[in-house]
């Protein structure tokens, strides 16, 4: 018997029936994509049937996805995005020229998709991704960009064979799933690397450059540097060297001159296929609004901003942005889960004048009784955010950890 969706409430409900990830990693030695590719092919393989960028890394993927969105865009392409978490609504995981797909149209997906789901016992994320590639083939899309969700060569995404793969960053997150060293994280990420597929690199190190490299180089897949554009950023200007374009953004954060990097990169590797004049790659980011969450400006008259950092290179560069402010004084609110909070996170808030955490919702939230007391933080919760923050409407207010606390902050600032 087949699920009956007949409104956005359905899918919702159903959704939040799933787990949220199948085991991946060291943990993963009998797992395969199998129900993924048998689901799939039981649709007729709509992932076959476009172009795609595939997108890994432990940070920036989210905004290199969006930044390709707004090229491809501009240069008059139909794009499709597919990105996760979502920050507040479901919908945001799927975009088709720039837009979130409209709740009509999730319903007609999951009610198309309905009579599998009872076959294949999909989870949260391999149902999403599925829906994203119908969604894409029913749009008739030129191109779609696709970020993975948890690694990469067990990831529900890892069914395609995009034009382009793109590896962000390798750095420490999700270390139960994908192993405890640089080597081992890198070598999950590196399994979206396919067979002579263009494969592009971030700033990583040395150790994970060579796990990946010798990945590609099996592969025979070629490989590209972004730091051979040399990329550098400067009073919200990013220069990449090596084209000669330099460019006023947007931006606050200093690590985006390498997402822009990779993101022109990016149009050259597919050039022959989908041309990008660098006249509309400039538009393109000198227009891009930013992505939600990261380093967001989230409050009209104040300098409050939300940049989700859930892990310790996301939080330093972060604390580099900060630094990049004159405000005399700073201040930090975190909401983190138990299993992302560490003393070596903790650290990198010693330099703000004030410190308050907020205890997010569910059994994984992060609470006070898991800050050492050396760390002086204080803490924030829905009774007193509005006199705490009414104290700081001059100062530099940086809401900050996981993702999950986007909604919240945004609550708070309709009702201060």
């Amino acid at each position: 018997m087949s699920k009956e969706f007949r409104h956005i409430d359905d899918v919702e409900r159903y959704l939040y029936s799933l787990p949220k990830f199948s085991t991946v990693g060291a943990k993963a030695a009998n797992f395969s994509l199998k129900k993924v590719k048998d689901f799939l092919h039981e649709l007729g393989n709509p992932h076959k049937k476009y172009s795609s960028i595939h997108v890994a890394g432990t940070n920036g993927k989210g905004t290199v996805c969006h930044l390709l969105e707004a090229t491809y865009c501009r240069a008059g392409y139909k794009t499709g995005l597919f990105t996760s978490p979502h920050l507040i609504s479901f919908n945001e995981r799927f975009r088709i020229l720039g837009k979130p797909v409209s709740d009509n149209k999730l319903v007609a997906l999951f009610a198309q998709v309905s009579k599998l789901l009872n076959l294949y016992k999909l989870t949260y994320f391999e149902l999403s991704t599925v829906i994203a590639f119908t969604l894409f083939d029913n749009e008739y899309i030129d191109l779609a960009i696709i970020e993975t969700g948890l690694g990469g060569r067990l990831d529900a995404t890892n069914v395609l064979l995009p034009e382009l793969s793109i590896i962000t960053s390798i750095s420490y997150d999700h270390t139960d799933i994908l192993g405890e060293d640089l080597a081992s994280i890198a070598s999950e990420k590196a399994g979206i690397i396919k067979k002579k597929v263009p494969c592009i690199v971030g700033n990583i190190s040395d150790e994970a450059y060579r796990v990946i490299a010798e990945r590609a180089n099996r592969q025979k897949a070629p490989l590209f540097e972004a730091k051979q554009l040399q990329p550098s950023f400067l009073n919200n200007n990013i220069i990449l060297k090596e084209p000669n374009i330099a460019l006023k953004t947007s931006f606050l954060e200093l690590v985006n001159a390498w997402n822009v990097a990779m993101t022109y990169q990016s149009t050259q590797c597919l050039f022959d296929q989908f041309p990008v004049s660098k006249e509309n790659f400039i538009t393109a980011v000198k227009e891009f609004p930013g992505v939600p969450g990261r380093f967001e400006h989230i409050h009209s008259t104040h300098a409050w901003y939300f940049s989700g950092s859930h892990n310790l290179e996301a939080i330093k560069s972060t604390i580099n942005t900060v630094k990049t402010f004159k405000n005399n004084r700073k201040v930090i609110v975190m909401g983190m889960m138990k299993d992302k909070i560490s003393k070596e996170i903790l650290n990198q808030t010693l330099g703000f004048s004030d410190r308050y955490f907020y205890k997010l919702e569910g059994n994984r939230a992060a609470s006070m009784v898991d800050i050492p007391s050396h760390f002086n933080m204080k803490s924030m919760n829905d009774g007193n955010v509005k006199y705490i923050l009414s104290e700081f409407k001059t100062s530099l207010v940086i809401f900050t950890g996981s993702f999950y606390f986007y909604s919240t902050v945004k609550d708070w600032m309709s009702r201060i």
